[in-house]
């Protein structure tokens, strides 16, 4: 199965960490972020791993083919598949759908990190959907589940004022390439951006969408002090 990590973004949260340099690699322990995701990936025993950069997309480069596995990576630029001005986490898929292959993909974000167990559990042979969850303390920071019947997914709502559910989105999706054309016509959220979940939502509106819950960690590198958190947390 093929696996894409989007990892074009800004990461405009961390502030001036990332004037120079993705995200999606300021050093952890000496080793840049994205390696210990790709580790878990590899574990899992993917057969492809696409990786789809944007900014600073040569620094990223150099650092994956740091990184070694040339003939199980790929890697694309979104800058120029799209454009640079175009954003959300719709737009990897859209620029790397010419290359996907097989009848079901995972789909997760370049900044977080989970484990190979987690990752594993995406591998469900089902022509539904998934998406992967976890319960965390501040919901409202992130995008909530919504449950229906059998627990199935109603919709994920963005950063509710009231959440329904400790249960967050955790950007961890199976998908299958009958969404990409629904993503060539979805509106720009209200923040300007083209968004997966928006996509997640329309799905479930008309076919089962199941949750899986995660087993094990799930940890986001968003805020300069989470470079401090994951750092006491992959630390041997």
């Amino acid at each position: 199965m093929d696996i894409v990590i989007a990892a074009a973004g800004k990461g405009t949260r961390l502030k001036g960490l990332t004037q120079d340099i993705p995200k999606h690699i300021i050093p952890i322990h000496g080793r840049p972020f994205l390696f210990f995701l790709l580790d878990a990936v590899l574990e899992a025993q993917f057969r492809r791993v696409i990786i789809v950069g944007g900014h600073h997309f040569e620094q990223l480069a150099a650092a994956v083919q740091q990184y070694g596995h040339s003939d199980q990576i790929v890697l694309v630029n979104q800058f120029e598949k799209i454009d640079t001005k175009t954003y959300g986490t719709a737009c990897p898929l859209l620029a790397c759908a010419d290359i996907i292959q097989g009848d079901r993909f995972v789909y997760t974000m370049g900044d977080h990190l989970v484990s190979a167990r987690d990752l594993q559990q995406m591998q469900q042979s089902t022509r539904d959907l998934l998406v992967g969850v976890t319960e965390h303390h501040e919901p409202e920071r992130y995008g909530v589940i919504e449950y229906g019947e059998d627990n199935r997914l109603v919709r994920i709502i963005e950063k509710p004022q009231r959440p329904t559910s400790n249960d967050i989105n955790v950007g961890l999706y199976t998908l299958t390439p009958d969404l990409i054309p629904l993503l060539r016509t979805l509106p720009a959220s209200a923040r300007k951006e083209y968004e997966i979940t928006d996509a997640i939502n329309k799905v479930a509106m008309t076919r089962p969408v199941r949750v899986v819950h995660l087993q094990d960690y799930w940890l986001d590198l968003g805020r300069p002090e989470d470079i401090e958190s994951l750092e006491k947390f992959l630390r041997v």
